[in-house]
């Protein structure tokens, strides 16, 4: 079956002109975007006409009287979503041309999961596909959710979001539980609290943590722990987001930290750790795979599926 011709108003339009909606997005005024793009102010209403005389409808509103700036209308917001995926693709594409002989593969990842399962399946991956090349970047679970949805990933090994960090799923995406992950309390051999069998909160909080940054889903989990037992949450000497780090500085004996089950197993005895289990409430995550439906053109993500 052929493909169906566009309209000559479609056909018309250049990728500057698509992607002017992001700049006007970012910006919310068109003499900012018209000092991005490097052209006059008139260039860019111009290009913003032509643009919505396109697609047929408004797409962005401008101030009212006395108001200064632009913002896009909910036309606008709505083909913004998807162009953003289109511009994705197309440089997917460009990276495919450079190098015809190498499948590549876009993976968004939750540092816990990168102890278990995700390297075992890249290493399935690699004996099915050698010349595969994957770009893997780890991010927090709203951040991977929207560069999903905006076509940055072709999947995600990620949590389902909590309504409080997403709403709704995207459209267009399938996904599967692929593994388990749970919490754990940490702390050196050489700390106070190491050889009690279950210390209680209010002692913990004497002392001081290396935490996640505030609003990701681990320090979420253990504000609420604290806050259940009507205490304050524990004080932050040390802010970080790489568990690995986190256990690190554990194991130097006066910091306490919250990794992830199977990272903490994986170096407690090369590192002298101490494990406790929590009652952390929702304890237990589901390690999920996502993907997109428009990515499984790619022969790289039907193989990296097919590894879990």
């Amino acid at each position: 079956m052929g493909t169906t011709a566009l309209p000559a108003r479609y056909a018309q339009l250049r990728l500057r002109d698509l992607m002017l909606l992001e700049h006007l997005d970012e910006q919310g005024s068109l003499t900012e975007v018209a000092a991005r793009m490097h052209v006059t102010q008139s260039a860019v209403t111009q290009a913003l006409q032509s643009l919505e005389e396109a697609f047929g409808v408004a797409l962005v509103a401008r101030g009212r009287r006395g108001q200064r700036g632009v913002r896009l209308t909910p036309a606008g917001t709505a083909a913004l979503m998807h162009l953003r995926v289109a511009r994705h693709e197309l440089e997917a594409a460009l990276a495919a041309a450079s190098d015809p002989g190498t499948l590549d593969l876009r993976i968004g990842a939750l540092p816990l999961t990168l102890v278990h399962p995700l390297p075992d399946a890249l290493a399935r991956l690699r004996q099915r596909l050698p010349r595969v090349h994957v770009r893997l970047t780890e991010g927090t679970v709203p951040e991977l959710w929207r560069r999903l949805e905006g076509g940055e990933f072709d999947a995600i090994v990620c949590r389902l979001p909590a309504l409080s960090e997403q709403p709704r799923l995207p459209a267009g995406v399938q996904h599967l539980t692929v593994g388990h992950e749970s919490l754990v309390l940490v702390c050196g051999q050489g700390h106070p609290i190491a050889r009690r069998r279950k210390p209680a909160l209010t002692l913990l909080r004497e002392y001081d943590w290396v935490l996640p940054p505030e609003g990701s889903y681990t320090r979420l989990t253990i504000e609420q722990r604290f806050m259940r037992a009507g205490l304050a949450g524990p004080r932050a000497a040390v802010t970080s987001m790489n568990f690995h780090a986190n256990l690190r500085l554990a194991a130097e004996g006066s910091l306490l930290a919250v990794a992830p089950r199977s990272a903490a197993l994986a170096v407690r005895d090369v590192l002298g750790l101490s494990l406790f289990t929590m009652d952390w409430g929702r304890e237990d995550t589901d390690v999920t795979l996502v993907w997109r439906e428009a990515s499984l053109g790619n022969p790289a993500l039907v193989a990296f599926l097919e590894c879990f």
